[in-house]
């Protein structure tokens, strides 16, 4: 690993996006790195734009800033601004994002076009309403793309998340694990979504 990792998650309010950094920092800190969970929204209220950050590392002391060059950009939702979303993003970064194959997520992958960096997409939406994962017509996509997250960055074993999910989730305990596990397997990369 790097000196420090720094994912920077978007999505909106009510997805759990500020829980799902508070599980990720937990998780790899149960696989031996330091991480610093915190996030950033406006209104509070359900479908308002979120973004939350983790930063991982091997050394304790971390800054408690923003994170305006993350390694890892995390999409919840595709309806967001794709150029907000990437603002920033390293070249050689990762781009995770919340896309079925041939759905709404295809227009943000368009828009993004030519770039510097992976693209990796998860159907988090449709694995948790499989899972029953959801909040009258909102899916809860949170547990899904932590998978997606672990898969990716390899900074967190899915026993860790699970045993984090298990102090945090309350709710659809069985079913979020089984998300996770799903997530963790069904990343892909984008080439495999847009042709």
């Amino acid at each position: 690993m790097e000196e420090m990792l720094e994912f920077r998650l978007h999505g909106r309010g009510g997805q759990g996006i500020v829980v799902a950094a508070a599980i990720f920092a937990e998780a790899v800190f149960l696989d031996g790195y330091y991480a610093r969970a915190f996030s950033l929204f406006g209104a509070e209220r359900r479908g308002a734009p979120v973004t939350a950050f983790i930063r991982v590392s091997r050394e304790r002391l971390m800054p408690r800033s923003r994170i305006y060059r993350p390694d890892y950009a995390v999409i919840f939702d595709s309806s967001l601004s794709a150029e907000t979303s990437t603002a920033g993003l390293k070249e050689g970064g990762t781009l995770l994002i919340n896309a079925g194959e041939a759905k709404d997520g295809n227009l943000f992958l368009t828009t993004v076009g030519d770039n510097p960096y992976r693209i990796f997409a998860v159907d988090a939406t449709e694995i948790a309403w499989k899972h029953k994962l959801a909040i009258g017509s909102f899916p809860m996509v949170n547990t899904v793309m932590l998978g997606a997250m672990a898969s990716l960055s390899g900074l967190s074993s899915l026993e860790s998340l699970v045993q984090s999910i298990k102090k945090r989730v309350t709710a659809s305990l069985e079913a979020n694990i089984s998300a996770v596990g799903e997530g963790y397997e069904c990343v892909r990369e984008v080439e495999q979504l847009v042709t």
